[in-house]
């Protein structure tokens, strides 16, 4: 996630992204890990949602954060729909305009529309500086299924994911994707988990990649043997959304 940064600046960001033609997810977080997304959609913002509020319930409790960090993950090959807004019609209560989002924090967005500066005093003109890239994920588990359930969770909260099926296809696909933290599953044909930890520790290009162990092993023994295997942190099948989260946003930050 980006720096600490200022509601303002958040909102234009929006109005960036959307001036730019792209089409994505602006993924944020607040106070407390709460967070939240805006859906930009065909050059207007289509729905926002923030922790349990929807549309204009999310925009009240947005404009109150002290702090927002966030980030835009585009859409594959960033096109537009040939169905119009797509995520307005399926927006439900989180649905939103630009017009209404842009009139509630008193920003004039129709300069950006002519490719100008926004004339607002609270709010600097030019290029947001304080987004940054999505961080990378590689996620290593045999399972399909596994890995499209973690694929999802890290999909929806900005990250992007690279999957691997196995230990040797991981280490055949680190070289060239350079990811930011390695999420492991323990027991894989070939090359175990205790094994690609092992390899990668004694490797001085990866010694400090954070990696996460996962696995459906939960006896006392295991966890211990886990915790002591070099990995940064160890996990249980099945968990929750906010524990993984959790735990990836405490190593990335280190």
């Amino acid at each position: 996630m980006a720096k600490n940064t200022t509601v303002n600046q958040f909102v234009q960001a929006i109005a960036e992204y959307i001036n730019l033609g792209k089409n994505g997810t602006m993924v944020l977080m607040g106070q407390n890990d709460a967070w939240g997304k805006a859906i930009i959609e065909n050059n207007e913002l289509v729905s926002i949602m923030y922790g349990i509020y929807r549309g204009k319930d999310a925009l009240q409790q947005i404009s109150q954060l002290s702090s927002i960090r966030f980030m835009f993950r585009p859409e594959k090959k960033d096109e537009v729909s040939a169905q119009g807004n797509k995520g307005y019609a399926n927006a439900g209560s989180a649905r939103m305009s630009s017009e209404e989002f842009f009139a509630y924090f008193d920003f004039d967005f129709t300069f950006f529309r002519h490719g100008e500066a926004p004339q607002v005093t609270s709010v600097k003109p030019g290029n947001i500086t304080n987004t940054v890239t999505a961080k990378k994920i590689l996620v290593i588990d045999d399972s399909a299924i596994a890995r499209k359930m973690a694929a999802n969770i890290l999909n929806d909260n900005g990250y992007e994911v690279v999957q691997a099926r196995d230990g040797f296809d991981a280490l055949g696909k680190l070289e060239h994707e350079n990811p930011d933290l390695i999420m492991l599953d323990l027991i894989m044909p070939g090359i175990d988990g205790y094994k690609v930890v092992d390899l990668l520790k004694k490797n001085k290009k990866y010694q400090d990649l954070p990696i996460i162990l996962v696995t459906s092993k939960d006896s006392l023994m295991d966890k211990l043997k886990g915790k002591m295997s070099n990995t940064d942190a160890y996990i249980t099948k099945p968990f929750k959304d906010e524990q993984l989260l959790k735990v990836i946003d405490q190593l990335l930050k280190k």
